[in-house]
């Protein structure tokens, strides 16, 4: 009877999240979101066929750089600072996350070893060290404006396109870095709230409603522009967040994520299938 009441009482006190929410605090939308654009890249733009080790690779390696990243963000914060959902998760299962990061971490670093050319081996160490020094800069200077949208738009950009076999223009990289930015700044102000409570100074801060508005019609504009073509992914994504951002104090924080990230893993996949 004790075990049962105890059972029952350990239940209750569990957290319990949306079901919507779980791709989010899991940090498997990432993922998807790198796979998506990594397809569009090598089948739409160079033609490549489909690589399944590779998507396997990036999707495992994307995981785990995202998951260190928010385990490192919960290390030092107080339980009452966690307002994110995905930071609540991560403080709750924080034993069991690092536990599982390092069990997936040996067979993703053997299965890359053994797959990959010495090219690609290189570029992914410097791929790490520049997460690793990210990571130490982010921890040391949270609190003072460190640009961590334009390095993770960066590093998200240059781990998703690294691994394609055929030559990519910069452009391809810019292009990429660009609406990973947006992506980040949109996010940046509409948890603004969040990461004040949680001691986060972001250098996007300065910028208001109305500045970010003008901002993404430009890339609207520039876009529209720069991809001539049946259906354009980049400008699709700009036109979208410019919808979500205007209508976004309508939206929670987390909703808005989960659209958001939706978003920019469908585009890339409809340009992908519009193309065939």
């Amino acid at each position: 009877m004790k075990c049962k009441t105890r059972n029952t009482f350990l239940i209750k006190n569990m957290k319990r999240y949306p079901i919507w929410s779980y791709l989010s605090i899991s940090a498997m939308d990432a993922p998807l979101i790198s796979i998506a654009w990594y397809l569009y890249f090598a089948q739409n733009l160079l033609n490549i066929s489909l690589n399944i080790q590779h998507c396997l690779i990036l999707g495992v390696s994307v995981w785990l750089g995202y998951m260190a990243d928010r385990l490192f963000d919960i290390r030092f914060k107080k339980e009452a600072q966690l307002i994110s959902l995905r930071h609540q998760f991560c403080k709750e299962n924080e034993f069991k996350l690092w536990i599982l990061w390092l069990i997936i971490l040996i067979p993703i670093t053997i299965f890359s070893l053994n797959t990959l050319n010495n090219d690609k081996i290189f570029a992914g160490l410097i791929l790490i060290l520049f997460i690793l020094l990210y990571n130490c800069l982010n921890q040391c200077f949270s609190r003072k404006r460190f640009p961590k949208e334009i390095c993770v738009a960066a590093l998200f950009s240059y781990g998703t396109l690294f691994l394609i076999e055929n030559p990519l223009k910069i452009e391809g990289f810019i292009h990429l870095t660009l609406i990973c930015f947006l992506n980040c700044l949109i996010l940046t102000h509409k948890e603004k709230q969040v990461d004040k409570l949680m001691g986060i100074n972001s250098w996007t801060n300065p910028f208001t409603h109305r500045s970010i508005i003008i901002i993404l019609a430009l890339f609207c504009i520039y876009f529209l522009i720069a991809y001539q073509g049946r259906f354009n992914p980049f400008f699709a994504i700009c036109l979208s967040c410019l919808a979500l951002h205007i209508k976004s104090h309508h939206i929670d924080e987390e909703r808005f994520r989960i659209i958001l990230e939706f978003l920019y893993t469908i585009i890339p996949l409809w340009a992908l299938i519009a193309k065939n």
